[in-house]
């Protein structure tokens, strides 16, 4: 997820680079990670192919904002820690640890971490050209958002799983982890009702969902009164 404008990346998952290159963005300010998983961090060097002009021997700097509970795990899980500061001393990062709830200006947007129920995780609150733009991009399960996230303009969250394929087969064995610690797509309709955006932007789509890009659409107009679409590469939104 990147904010134009102010050239604020959201996670770094494996095919970031893809991402950005299809987009034409070639420059990133601001990074904010709101979890450490693999899925989210593990296209980081994505930051040297941003950053480092060989042939014309010349540097940029990505600034990366961490709250502290999210760089508590950076020191623990992946050798993340370590590799955030090898960028460090390449010249090419500048790292920012934050707490709960402090407001921090990225360019012409402040932006405000909260925790998560599951561990690790955290939401955001980005307020942007008089908007506010609420992120829980994974692990939405249990978690229960304070007042300050109710009612923004635009809610992005994850999809959440889907007890069946279009086949009618379940796709989640019963006694699977994945219900314990993953929302059910009922679960993050019950949030968007909770939170009660203009705007609800559902990501983090699984291929296990077994659905089709029409199929999504079908769900959109099924659940209309929820005002919620579901993301695509090169999904936009004007804010």
């Amino acid at each position: 997820m990147f904010f134009s404008g102010i050239d604020l990346l959201l996670d770094t998952p494996e095919d970031v680079a893809h991402s950005l290159e299809r987009e034409d963005i070639h420059h990133v300010s601001h990074l904010l990670y709101s979890h450490w998983h693999p899925d989210h961090t593990m296209g980081r060097r994505v930051l040297e192919q941003l950053n480092l002009n060989l042939r014309m021997r010349t540097k940029t700097i990505t600034d990366v904002w961490l709250p502290s509970w999210v760089r508590e795990d950076f020191r623990k899980m992946l050798g993340l820690e370590d590799h955030f500061q090898f960028f460090v001393k390449m010249g090419i990062v500048r790292i920012h640890e934050f707490a709960e709830g402090e407001a921090v200006e990225l360019g012409d947007a402040t932006v405000k971490a909260f925790r998560m129920a599951q561990p690790g995780l955290a939401s955001y609150l980005v307020h942007l050209n008089g908007k506010r733009v609420v992120l829980a991009l994974d692990e939405i399960k249990d978690w229960n958002p304070g007042s300050e996230l109710l009612e923004p303009d635009v809610l992005v969250l994850e999809t959440g799983w889907f007890e069946q394929d279009k086949q009618g087969e379940q796709i989640i064995p019963t006694d699977h982890w994945i219900r314990k610690s993953e929302a059910s797509f009922e679960e993050t309709l019950e949030l968007v009702q909770k939170i009660n955006p203009r705007l609800a932007i559902a990501t983090h789509i699984e291929e296990l969902n077994g659905r089709s890009y029409a199929d999504y659409r079908e769900l959109e107009r099924r659940f209309k009164k929820y005002r919620l679409r579901f993301a695509y590469d090169g999904f936009r939104v004007s804010l």
